[in-house]
């Protein structure tokens, strides 16, 4: 009654969709790398364009390599555990709604206390003012449902900011590797294409590390947030439904 499961399957086909495309956007730029390198070769020839590549970023691009891998981090973890299985499990509303039949609410809410999610926590607020009547659970449910609210939206703004730290990172890379071909050319009369080029090199390379890392965590990120946003409003109303139950109860009544 109080449990709906759609969409859950789709939205991590599409995550999954996003991490291969950061993959396959990582793997085609060192390949065209390797190619424009040296031509078709062996896979050795390819391997060391890719860690010549990755040199060629320098400190910035380690760096952004790394933000890379905590971001993937988190959308991965963020697959797992935002899903309603796990923030409105099924068998514990089952069991709650029971307890709550039967009027055993000191044990519904030893139950909420004992498996901590959205759903759970939200009710066990709720079920702990119980005897304060209605309007009591009501303003216990709306803050506790607010507090979980933002937690979980914390909890995917890091995807956020590592995918608008990463193109800032990339820039300082182009502004870094360019400050280092002009200070080339200020000690050098005549520099060959040759003296600027791993400085340019540097400033490219960073531009191109922080889109590819920027654009499948920005597009990550909104898939959460709305996937965020879709299961709020519907344990909202779950929970309303559940605690709407008690409308007719007067803070005085007996339990």
């Amino acid at each position: 009654m109080f449990y709906r499961n759609n969409r859950s399957s789709k939205t991590v086909v599409i995550s999954t969709i996003v991490l291969v495309a950061f993959f396959i956007g990582a793997v085609g730029f060192s390949y065209v790398y390797a190619q424009e390198g040296g031509g078709s070769k062996s896979s050795g020839v390819a391997e060391s364009g890719f860690m010549d590549l990755v040199k060629s970023g320098g400190w910035v691009g380690h760096f952004i390599i790394l933000c890379s891998v905590v971001g993937m981090g988190f959308v991965i973890e963020h697959i797992v555990n935002i899903k309603r299985d796990k923030l409105c499990p099924p068998e514990i509303v089952a069991e709650l709604e029971a307890l709550v039949e039967e009027g055993r609410y000191e044990e519904a809410v030893t139950l909420c206390s004992a498996n901590p999610n959205f759903f759970c926590n939200i009710m066990g607020a709720s079920l702990s003012k119980v005897n304060e009547g209605y309007d009591a659970m009501v303003e216990a449910m709306s803050t506790s449902g607010e507090e979980e609210s933002a937690k979980l939206n914390m909890k995917i703004s890091y995807i956020s900011l590592i995918g608008n730290i990463a193109p800032m990172l990339g820039l300082t890379g182009t502004v870094t590797g360019m400050i280092a071909s002009f200070g080339i050319i200020k000690t050098k009369l005549s520099p060959s294409p040759a003296d600027l080029a791993s400085g340019v090199e540097a400033a490219l390379v960073t531009t191109v590390e922080g889109l590819l890392v920027s654009m499948p965590l920005m597009t990550a990120f909104f898939l959460f947030k709305n996937k965020v946003t879709l299961y709020i409003i519907e344990i909202g109303i779950m929970a309303g439904e559940f605690v709407d139950r008690f409308k007719n109860m007067s803070a005085e009544q007996p339990q």
